[in-house]
C-alpha cells in the first residue's frame, strides 16, 4: 500500500513521482514536483518560503526567481493562476499555503507491466538494434521489500539525482591516449573552478572552462575528478568556512590540484593553468585564442604534456564545431550551477544546424528528464540511438541507451532496463570513459538486485566500483557503497553492510550531501543494534543529531529522531524517551505519516512491556501493526508481532496470542522473507500447548536464528527457549544453549540477563553475582526482574 492524495481531478502519488488528471499521466519538472508534495503534506498550515526552499532544494542560498519560476510551474499543472489560487494560496511576506480540499487515501498502486520495446519507447526496436526476447508478455516483477534506508539515494536513479547533477556529463572522452612511460599511475587530478577576469557574457566560464580542461586532460590519460563532485565539494568547503587546495585534495582523493584563470585582452582569451598541490616544482600550462575553450584546449594540452602524458591528436576545431563546443559547455556550466532553465534557454536558441547535431539533442533530452518531462526525454534518446550507431559512435549510442535504461528503470520496466544497460556496458568497455561505464554499471547493478539476482548485483557493483575509482569519482562511490550495503542488508548480511554503510557516511559528509550522510548514519545505528552492539549505535547519536539539525527534510529528521530514540531504549536511557517520542508521534499523527507512527507505536509498546504493562505494550503494538504497510522492513514488523504476542501471554490471553501468531503465520507466508518465517516459526513455540510441538517450533526457529546469523533474533530465540528448559527442569541444556549469545553479555543487556538467569538455575552463586553484576551495569533504567536477584540457594527453596 502507498500513499495517494486526491484533490479535485487530480492524483498525487509521492512514492512513485506521479501526478495524474484524471487517466493522464502528468509531466512535472521534479522541483515543482517536490514542491507540491511538501506544501500537501503540509497543508494543515502555510509553509514560509525559507521552509519551502530548505525542504526542496537543501540549501538556502536560491534566489526569488527561480523560486518564484517552480511556483509558477506548479501552478501552471492545475491551470491555476496567480490570481485565482484554489491549490497553492500565496501567504504575502511569509511564503505558500496550500489550501485545495484534499484526501489522503492508503491504496495499491496500479500495477506497472513490462512491454515490448516498441510499446515501451515509441520506436521500432529493431531501428535501435535491441529486441530482448523476455519482454514480450512478461508480469510485472516482484520487489523485496526493503528497510527505509535502502539504497539510500533511491536506488537505480540515485546516481543521476544526488545534488540535482546531471547523469552524465557532457561528451564522454573517446580512446585517449596511453599513459606516457614513466608518468605516475596514482596520479588524480582536481581541476578548481576558473578564476575568471570580468568579462560581459562569459559568466558560465567559471564552470565551463573547467569541465573543458578535466576533459582534455582526461582524455590525455590522466584521471580527473569528476567536474560534478568539483562543484558539490566546494560548495560544501565553502559553507564550512574552508575550502584550501589540500582540503580539497584530502576531501575527493586527488593527488594534484590544479588552479585556472581566464582574462580577455581585447579579442583574446587568455587561460593559465598552475599546479598548486602535488607537483614540485609547480608546473604550469598556457593557451591563447580568440575562443575561450580554444585557448582553454591549447593550455590543458600544454600542462598534459609537461606532466608527461600525450594529449588526444585532434584537429582544431571548424568554426561550427567551435560554436557548439562553445554552446555545450556553456549549457554544461549551467546545469552544475542548477539552473536548468538557462540551459535548456541557451540550447533552444542555437542554430537549426547545431540543434540537429547528437550530442545538442542528447543535452536537451537530459534536461527534459532533469525537468520531469520523460516522455519527451525518452523519445529523443531513442531517437539518437537510432540516429547514431554504434558503428559510428559507441560512446554515444551508449549513453542514448543508458539513458533509455535510467527512464524505463524509473517507470518499474526491469526487464527493459537490464537490456539497455547491458548493451550500453557493452559498448562503453575500452572507450576510455569509466565515468560513464561505472553509472551503466551501477544502474545494472540497482535492477539486478530488484530482481533478485544477486550475484549480478555483486558483480556490476565491483565494476562500477573500479571505474568510479579510475575516474576519481567519489561522490559515486559513496553511493555505490550505499546500494552495494543495502543489497548486504537483504542478503541478511548486517555484519557486512554496517562497515560500508560507515564509509558510506563518511563520504557523503566529505561532501556535505547531509542527508544521504543522515541516512546512512541512522542505518548503522540500526544495524548496530541488531549487531547487540547498542553501545557503539549510541555513540553515533551526537552526530546523528548534528547532522539531522543540516538537513530540511522534516521527515528525515523525525526518522532520525526514532532510530535515536530506540538506540537510547537499547541502551536502558528510558527516562530520556518519554517526552520526546511523545513529540514525533504528535508531529507523525499531524502529517499523517504511517510509517513513523508504526515505529513510534513500536517502541510505546516495548516501553510499556519492559516497565511491566503488558496490556499497554498489547494495545501499543496493536496499533503499530495496523500501519504497517507492505513495503515496510519485513523483520521490524514481524518483531512487533511478536511484541504483542508476548504481551498478550503476559496478560494471560493466550488464546488471543495464537490468534495473533496465525496472523504472523500467514504474514510470513505472504511476506517470504527468512526472518519473517524464523518469527513466525518462533511465534508458534511461544503459543502452542502441545510442550512436544513447542520443542519441535524452538529448534525450528533456533536453527533459522542460526542460518540468519542476525544476533538479535538468535539472542531473542535464544532467550525464549533456554527458560523453557529451564522451567522444565533441564538447566544443563540451557546453559549450552545460552553459550551461543555468551558472547554478548559484556555489552549487551538482554544477553547479560540471560546469563544470570543460567547460573542461578545452575545454582552456582559465585558466578550467578558475577553475572548479575554485569547485568546491573548494563541495565541503566531497565528493571531486573526481582526473582533473578534473589540468590540461587534461596531462589531453590
Amino acid at each position: 500500500m502507498s500513499r495517494t492524495y486526491r484533490f479535485g481531478e487530480f492524483r498525487l502519488l509521492p512514492a512513485r513521482r506521479e501526478l495524474w488528471r484524471g487517466d493522464v499521466q502528468l509531466a512535472v519538472p521534479p522541483r515543482a514536483f517536490d514542491c507540491i508534495v511538501y506544501l500537501v503534506e503540509q497543508r494543515d498550515r502555510a509553509v514560509g518560503r525559507d521552509e519551502l526552499i530548505a525542504a526542496v532544494w537543501g540549501k538556502a542560498d536560491i534566489s526569488d526567481g527561480l523560486l518564484a519560476q517552480t511556483i509558477l510551474a506548479m501552478r501552471r499543472t492545475f491551470d491555476d493562476t496567480g490570481k485565482e489560487q484554489h491549490y497553492v494560496r500565496t501567504v504575502v511576506r511569509f511564503g505558500y499555503h496550500w489550501v485545495a480540499p484534499t484526501v489522503a487515501v492508503d491504496e495499491e498502486p496500479p500495477p506497472i507491466a513490462v512491454a515490448p520495446v516498441a510499446a515501451a519507447e515509441a520506436e521500432p526496436a529493431a531501428e535501435v538494434a535491441i529486441t530482448p526476447s523476455s519482454n514480450t508478455g512478461a508480469v510485472p516483477l516482484r520487489r523485496a521489500p526493503r528497510p527505509r534506508w535502502y539504497a539510500v539515494a533511491a536506488g537505480a536513479l540515485a546516481l543521476a539525482l544526488l545534488a540535482g547533477v546531471a547523469w552524465w556529463g557532457t561528451r564522454a572522452t573517446h580512446d585517449p591516449a596511453p599513459r606516457a612511460a614513466g608518468s605516475p599511475a596514482t596520479t588524480i587530478a582536481l581541476v578548481l573552478p576558473v578564476e575568471v577576469t570580468a568579462a560581459e557574457g562569459s559568466d558560465w566560464i567559471r564552470l565551463g572552462l573547467m569541465d573543458h580542461v578535466a576533459a582534455r586532460l582526461r582524455g590525455a590519460g590522466l584521471p580527473v575528478v569528476p567536474s560534478d563532485n568539483v562543484v558539490v565539494l566546494t560548495g560544501a568547503a565553502r559553507q564550512a568556512g574552508g575550502g584550501s587546495a589540500a582540503d580539497l585534495a584530502r576531501a575527493a582523493g586527488a593527488t594534484l590540484v590544479i588552479e585556472a584563470r581566464a582574462e580577455r585582452v581585447d579579442t583574446t582569451w587568455r587561460v593559465r593553468l598552475h599546479t598548486v598541490l602535488g607537483r614540485t616544482p609547480a608546473t604550469d600550462g598556457s593557451g591563447e585564442a580568440g575562443d575561450a575553450l580554444v585557448a582553454a584546449r591549447i593550455a590543458a594540452d600544454d600542462l598534459a604534456r609537461r606532466l608527461g602524458y600525450a594529449p588526444l591528436a585532434t584537429a582544431a576545431p571548424s568554426g561550427d564545431r567551435s560554436a557548439l563546443d562553445a554552446l555545450l559547455q556553456q549549457a554544461e556550466a549551467a546545469t552544475l550551477s542548477d539552473r536548468l532553465e538557462d540551459a535548456r534557454a541557451l540550447l533552444a536558441q542555437a542554430p537549426a544546424d547545431q540543434r540537429a547535431q547528437p550530442e545538442l539533442r542528447l543535452r536537451l533530452a537530459q534536461i527534459d528528464y532533469q525537468a520531469g518531462d520523460f516522455d519527451a526525454a525518452q523519445a529523443t534518446f531513442a531517437a539518437v540511438a537510432r540516429d547514431v550507431s554504434a558503428e559510428q559512435d559507441r560512446v554515444l549510442h551508449a549513453r542514448a541507451l543508458s539513458n533509455l535504461g535510467v527512464i524505463a528503470a524509473m517507470r518499474g520496466n526491469n526487464v527493459l532496463a537490464a537490456s539497455r544497460f547491458d548493451e550500453a556496458i557493452s559498448l562503453l568497455r575500452g572507450q576510455g570513459a569509466p565515468d560513464a561505464l561505472g553509472k551503466a554499471l551501477n544502474g545494472r547493478a540497482n535492477i539486478a538486485g530488484a530482481m533478485d539476482q544477486t550475484e549480478l548485483a555483486l558483480q556490476a557493483f565491483a565494476e562500477a566500483r573500479t571505474a568510479f575509482e579510475s575516474s576519481g569519482n567519489l561522490l559515486a562511490l559513496a553511493l555505490v557503497d550505499s546500494n552495494l550495503a543495502a543489497l548486504d542488508m537483504r542478503r541478511e548480511r548486517y555484519a557486512e553492510a554496517e562497515p560500508v554503510f560507515q564509509r558510506a557516511a563518511d563520504r557523503f559528509a566529505t561532501f556535505g550531501v547531509h542527508a544521504a550522510e543522515l541516512n546512512a548514519l541512522t542505518a548503522v545505528a540500526e544495524l548496530r543494534v541488531a549487531l547487540l552492539q547498542a553501545d557503539a549505535a549510541l555513540a553515533l547519536e551526537p552526530r546523528v543529531r548534528d547532522v539531522a539539525a543540516k538537513v530540511s527534510d522534516p521527515a528525515r529528521q523525525r526518522d532520525a529522531e526514532l532510530t535515536t530514540l530506540f538506540v537510547l531504549f537499547d541502551n536502558g536511557r528510558e527516562q530520556d524517551i518519554d517526552a520526546r517520542l511523545a513529540a514525533v508521534l504528535a508531529d507523525a499523527l499531524r502529517e499523517d505519516n504511517r510509517a513513523a507512527q508504526a515505529r513510534a507505536h513500536a517502541l510505546a509498546g516495548r516501553l510499556a512491556f519492559e516497565r511491566g504493562d503488558a496490556a499497554r505494550a498489547a494495545d501499543e503494538a496493536a496499533q503499530s501493526l495496523a500501519r504497517f504497510t507492505a513495503v515496510d522492513d519485513q523483520r521490524e514488523h514481524a518483531r512487533v508481532y511478536m511484541l504483542r504476542i508476548e504481551a498478550l501471554l503476559g496478560t494471560g490471553q493466550r488464546e488471543a496470542a495464537a490468534a495473533t501468531a496465525a496472523d504472523l503465520g500467514a504474514f510470513a507466508t505472504r511476506a517470504g522473507s527468512a526472518a519473517a518465517r524464523l518469527y513466525a516459526d518462533f511465534a508458534q513455540a511461544r503459543t502452542t500447548a502441545d510442550e512436544e510441538a513447542a520443542g519441535t517450533w524452538y529448534a525450528r526457529a533456533l536453527g533459522e536464528a542460526d542460518a540468519l546469523r542476525i544476533p538479535l533474533d538468535l539472542r531473542e530465540v535464544v532467550t525464549a527457549y533456554a527458560q523453557w528448559l529451564i522451567e522444565r527442569g533441564d538447566p544443563a541444556r540451557a546453559a549450552a544453549l545460552a553459550e551461543r549469545v555468551a558472547g554478548f553479555a559484556a555489552r549487551d543487556f538482554g544477553s547479560a540477563l540471560l546469563q544470570v538467569r543460567i547460573q542461578q538455575a545452575k545454582g552456582d552463586e559465585a558466578l550467578w553475582r558475577n553475572a548479575l553484576t554485569r547485568a546491573q551495569a548494563l541495565a541503566g533504567d531497565r528493571r531486573i526482574p526481582l526473582a533473578l536477584v534473589t540468590p540461587p540457594t534461596v531462589a531453590s527453596r
